[in-house]
């Protein structure tokens, strides 16, 4: 039998037991509060709160690869990679209330505690955002406000100037010291240089932030000389100190490749005075030279004006006229049909041709051609040498429009050479139908746009043997610090006509410098091989009458403008190198003096003077003198 419950000792018992049950209930509230915690701040809201963490103190830092230099032939550098610094704003850092708070108090001369229960954290940051400004506009200009915007930017980082060199970056790193900043640094960053500033620019190129290359060298080779930038992640604490321990995996950058280019500087400088001194003396619209070497194709020398103004880019010249602008060559043009009736025999040098006393009427076409010359029954070769037009167009006639326009293009014209730059310009031939004129003009020059480039390639190929090159920019991709070399070969064509024909051509242009219209491209020593070129300017702009319909009708030649040129090689006997000089309206006292064997042909011969020397191409000595010194 059990025994019967102490009634008196429940009674006494019972507040215990309510007091046991609440603080159980209240535990198990509690630990269903911490469960729930837990569950929403790892479960519901973790990969949030993870990212958060991550983006604030983990860093995936972009190790940038370095970009390829571009040099000379001569390992001279025409661009390459710089360090700078760059002063820089870090958001986190900025926004971050327990970080900036040691700084804020030390700005204001009071304790952290102070701070924190006088300024609420919104308060805190206005005011240090505002000391911060104060700072930077004192030392970079501008107002107080401006830099209280960029401060307060949104932005991860906000970039607030560049290019800065290593006295300015300690400067700006003690004046941020002892101003207390924090949330703005100095931090190294990388740009382009240009050692030969406005030289050479629409060729090497330029860059521009995200894009790479945007011109010339720097755009054609954007791959080659980009390379692949590497990352580390890293893991700071919250004053920003780096953690080492927790450094992730480096992935090291692969640098860009150097790009060396077949232009010599010291030979472009000495192309370049001298081109300077032309345009100063015969004040033209545009003057144009280029030097190609014959048996490569290679590029030496290439120089215009008016050139390119980095520091205006956007009111200066961004073409590269020598590749750019087509012209209508003149007389140069004549070696075209000369080549063609010689490669296909329907003449010979030697042969007669009458040049009707420098007035001929073709009775078919009824289209009259003057010669400058007047001459009577001469030779092929001294029609070419004093430049008939009369016995050009008769041999072109032999010749025939099909096989003409073969032998154009032949020697590339009416198509692009495919250099290693960007904006070329493929010129214009006219392929399809002929009026009466494009007969009789076309084979003197008119009718026809070509760029110097396509004149120089073309006086190539008959140096070379009949062989057309292409033109060669690039000598040698250099990586891995030069222990990797990648040569860039020359690169045939086509073959434009037989080597004997090329090596009769080469007696005819030698011709044009000895007793022609060329003599002024002369050089004491070196026999010279050449043309001379000289067209009427074509103006879109001058008006010429009225259409139909009432408006304006512009185009034509003007009478008192030319284009002069001069296209040739040296030393005649055994070709090195090629030049080609154009000049778009020169200006002179007197008009008489205007003409590629007057303008031209001298600038030529004082281009090529200077190219031979720096190759070492010494002049011949006369005979007596050979005799003397024996």
């Amino acid at each position: 039998m059990m025994p019967t419950p102490n009634q008196s000792q429940l009674r006494r018992d019972r507040p215990l037991c309510h007091r046991m049950m609440m603080v159980t209930c209240g535990l198990t509230v509690c630990f269903s509060v911490v469960v729930w915690r837990l569950y929403d701040l790892h479960l519901k809201k973790g990969p949030q709160l993870a990212e958060e963490a991550s983006r604030k103190f983990r860093e995936d830092r972009i190790l940038p690869a370095q970009r390829g230099s571009i040099k000379d032939h001569s390992d001279r550098y025409l661009a390459y990679d710089e360090e700078v610094y760059e002063l820089r704003t870090d958001r986190v850092h900025l926004h971050d209330v327990r970080s900036i708070l040691p700084n804020l108090a030390r700005i204001q001369g009071t304790t952290q505690k102070e701070l924190k229960r006088t300024l609420d954290d919104k308060q805190i940051l206005a005011a240090y955002h505002a000391h911060v400004a104060e700072a930077l506009s004192a030392k970079l200009g501008g107002t107080a406000a401006e830099m209280l915007e960029k401060v307060t930017s949104k932005k991860q980082v906000e970039v607030l100037t560049h290019n800065m060199n290593d006295d300015l970056a300690k400067e700006w790193r003690e004046h941020l010291e002892n101003l207390f900043v924090k949330g703005v640094y100095v931090k190294p960053a990388v740009r382009r240089h240009y050692p030969t500033d406005d030289r050479l620019a629409l060729i090497i190129g330029g860059t521009e932030e995200g894009k790479g290359g945007v011109q010339g060298i720097e755009r054609i080779y954007e791959d080659t000389l980009r390379g692949v930038s590497g990352s580390v992640c890293v893991e700071h604490d919250k004053y920003g100190r780096e953690l080492l321990l927790y450094r992730g995996e480096i992935q090291e950058p692969v640098h860009g490749k150097d790009v060396h280019l077949t232009i010599d500087l010291q030979m472009q400088d000495a192309v370049d005075a001298i081109v300077a001194q032309a345009q100063a003396t015969y004040k033209p619209n545009k003057i144009m030279a280029i030097v190609t070497e014959v048996a490569t194709g290679s590029v030496l020398a290439m120089s215009f004006l008016p050139g390119h103004d980095r520091s205006e880019p956007g009111s200066t010249n961004w073409k590269n006229l020598t590749i750019y602008e087509p012209y209508e060559p003149g007389s140069t043009f004549k070696v075209v049909a000369f080549t063609a009736a010689l490669d296909q025999r329907k003449t010979s040098a030697d042969e007669r041709f009458d040049c009707h006393w420098g007035l001929y009427t073709d009775p078919g076409l009824n289209v009259s051609l003057r010669d400058v010359t007047k001459m009577g029954t001469v030779t092929a070769r001294e029609a070419f040498a004093k430049s008939s037009n009369i016995a050009t167009y008769k041999i072109f006639k032999r010749v025939g429009q099909d096989t003409y326009l073969d032998y154009v293009k032949r020697f590339g014209f009416g198509q692009k050479t495919g250099i290693d730059l960007s904006g070329e310009s493929a010129g214009y031939i006219n392929d399809g139908r002929w009026s009466n004129t494009t007969y009789s003009r076309f084979p003197m020059g008119y009718e026809v746009n070509v760029t110097p480039l396509q004149m120089a390639m073309a006086y190539g190929a008959i140096a070379n043997g009949g062989i057309l090159m292409k033109p060669r920019m690039v000598d040698r991709i250099v990586a891995d610090g030069g222990r990797q070399v990648i040569q860039v070969p020359p690169v045939a064509v086509a073959q434009v006509c037989t080597g004997k024909t090329a090596a009769t051509m080469r007696e005819l242009l030698a011709g044009v410098v000895e007793t022609g219209t060329g003599t002024r491209a002369q050089i004491e020593g070196i026999p010279v091989a050449g043309k001379t070129g000289t067209s009427q300017r074509y103006d879109h702009e001058m008006i010429t009458g009225k259409n139909k319909d009432g408006s304006l009708k512009k185009g034509g030649y003007r009478k008192d403008q030319w284009i002069t040129s001069f296209a040739g090689f040296a030393p005649a006997n055994d070709p090195k190198i090629v030049c080609v000089v154009v000049l778009d309206n020169p200006k002179a006292p007197d008009p008489a003096d205007i003409g590629g064997g007057k303008v031209a042909a001298p600038i030529f011969a004082e281009i090529v003077a200077e190219t031979l020397k720096q190759l070492s191409i010494r002049p011949q000595r006369p005979l007596a003198l050979k005799g003397e010194s024996e």
